[in-house]
């Protein structure tokens, strides 16, 4: 397993020592004093943590959170799942009347609720208990990513506001999705730049499904649900580029329609060219015989691995990142080649609404982030001739990247018609992908987490990868989940 990122030394050690500052659930009397519910939790064992607002759209809001036995807590810092009951409260801050929205009485360790119904652009307070017990919030180094709690001093009441409806005729829905890694046995491992693998990384259960298996089965069957009737998958769909992975990782995704016809797929550096003894069958790589090429063998029959498709009116181009030959441990790249292609494409029908995908990032602003410092998108010098090259394209309106595993919104002067959206990983916290839908006069991209139980449970285990990071830099916040952009450009 070939963990996704890379990082210097010191760029770790400096990550590894704000994890360090930050205080870790250690037992009840913690719990109890830094939240003053003592006495509650004593009285009822299941300690609602970990909550979190997901999703918020225009009339709905989906929240997780997870319950646990606080007197049992792991290396990590997990507690024990322990099921408790559902409820949900909310709140309209304009009038002040609180309901009972909500309420489940089974039990559950993994609470994942969806509130209808609500009013556009209107302020909300959410709290929700098991076991009458408010959930704690979910922490972050960034401030909190999940909403604020500034209008009540219940512990666990967030608010949160619905965004704006967009108007005219909705034209189609989109699931964007990426790093599925089938294949993958280890979660959370970070290599060093030093070729160095810095544990601990976590693995599934024994017993239990491979965590990618149930993570995939659960996006093909949830996309569908959530009414997306095309997907695009962002790259690394195997977790080395095997012939078996990348067979199971399609088979997974025919689960939701036709490749090519339903679902696009652009390769990642995990889905490159080997040269092991493992993909030896595949097809060779023109000038370098020892590497076989297995992606470009299931996915595009030996195509080209960058292509341009249609949907209807809306233009659809994949583009391959990582197109050079490697061993995946640095930043993408695009060849020559594939950018006189892609120059021809975009020049021969600029006005064409366009969403481009690609795995690694293109713009300096969506590739650093304080903690920690990814350099590892696209070099600067391809992100400009990209930026560049969308400047002229007025159409393309959205890039659809993975490879950081996180969700983040960006924007660039260079192309400030295009948004820029990284989507956090399909296999681990906080396991999901986002919806876009496409109106005539604007788009909605929402993320949303997995609802399936055997999902929940591997992403709230997956949780602490990084030494605890992983909520406050994958999980992004509202604005890096859920944004609705209006245009007058946009006809479809």
């Amino acid at each position: 397993m070939r963990p996704c990122c890379n990082f210097s030394r010191r760029q770790f050690l400096r990550w590894s020592a704000v994890v360090a500052a930050t205080p870790i659930v250690a037992g009840l009397g913690d719990v109890g004093r830094a939240y003053g519910l003592t006495n509650a939790v004593k009285n009822n064992p299941a300690l609602p943590v970990n909550l979190e607002i997901v999703t918020t759209t225009e009339s709905s809001v989906v929240l997780t959170w997870f319950t646990g036995d606080p007197t049992r807590v792991d290396a990590f810092g997990r507690l024990a799942p322990m099921p408790a009951d559902t409820e949900v409260a909310i709140r309209d801050v304009r009038t002040g009347v609180e309901r009972t929205v909500y309420h489940d009485a089974r039990q559950t360790p993994y609470h994942y609720v969806e509130l209808t119904g609500l009013d556009e652009q209107t302020r909300y307070t959410v709290v929700a208990r098991s076991n009458g017990v408010p959930a704690l919030p979910a922490n972050s180094f960034h401030g909190s990513p999940i909403g604020t709690s500034g209008l009540s001093a219940e512990p666990g009441a967030l608010t949160f506001r619905t965004s704006a409806a967009l108007h005219g005729k909705l034209l189609t829905t989109i699931a964007l999705c990426n790093d599925l890694h089938l294949g993958e046995t280890v979660a959370g491992l970070v290599k060093t730049v030093a070729g160095q693998g810095l544990p601990p990384g976590i693995s599934q259960l024994p017993g239990k499904a491979p965590y990618p298996e149930i993570m995939a089965t659960a996006l093909a069957r949830e996309t569908r649900q959530r009414g997306a009737q095309y997907l695009l998958a962002a790259g690394d769909v195997s977790s080395e580029a095997s012939p078996t992975d990348l067979h199971r990782a399609k088979e997974l995704l025919d689960g939701f329609g036709v490749y090519e016809q339903d679902y696009f797929v652009a390769r990642g550096n995990h889905d490159r060219a080997h040269d092991t003894t493992e993909v030896a069958g595949c097809s060779v790589v023109p000038g370098h015989p020892h590497r076989h090429d297995c992606f470009r063998d299931e996915f595009d029959g030996g195509a080209p691995t960058y292509f341009s498709r249609r949907i209807g009116e809306l233009r659809v181009i994949g583009i391959d990142t990582y197109d050079t030959i490697g061993n995946g441990s640095f930043h993408g790249s695009i060849g020559e080649e594939q950018f006189a292609w892609l120059t021809r494409e975009l020049r021969s029908d600029p006005e064409r609404p366009t969403i481009v995908f690609g795995h690694h990032p293109v713009v300096l602003d969506a590739t650093t982030n304080a903690v920690p410092p990814l350099l590892y998108g696209l070099p600067a010098d391809q992100a400009k001739r990209l930026t560049a090259l969308y400047r002229h394209a007025p159409g393309v309106f959205l890039h659809h990247a993975g490879h950081t595993h996180r969700n983040k919104l960006a924007s660039s002067p260079a192309a400030p018609h295009v948004l820029f959206q990284e989507v956090a990983a399909v296999k681990e916290y906080p396991g999901g992908f986002h919806l876009l839908r496409v109106h005539e006069h604007g788009f909605a991209l929402n993320f949303y987490k997995f609802r399936d139980p055997a999902a929940q449970e591997w992403s709230e285990r997956s949780r602490p990868e990084y030494l605890g990071a992983a909520p406050s830099y994958t999980f992004g916040n509202l604005r890096d989940r859920n944004s609705v952009t209006t245009s007058s450009t946009l006809r479809l």
